[in-house]
């Protein structure tokens, strides 16, 4: 648990700060009017939160 918490923080941590590159991913393919939305990129940071808030909770738990 604490290995897989580790890892979902780090990614989250890329998600909030580059979400172009998550954007990008060719799975699922996002439509290009989507991409060129600004709110795009506000959701994709939101998630990156919530994601790392779920990985701080992992790694807390697997050390308690």
């Amino acid at each position: 648990m604490l290995i897989t918490g580790i890892l979902i923080t780090i990614v989250a941590f890329f998600m909030i700060l580059v979400p172009q590159f998550f954007m990008g991913l060719k799975s699922p393919r996002i439509p290009d009017k989507l991409l060129k939305n600004p709110k795009m990129k506000i959701v994709l940071r939101i998630w990156g939160s919530i994601f790392v808030i779920v990985g701080i909770l992992l790694i807390v738990f697997s050390i308690i």
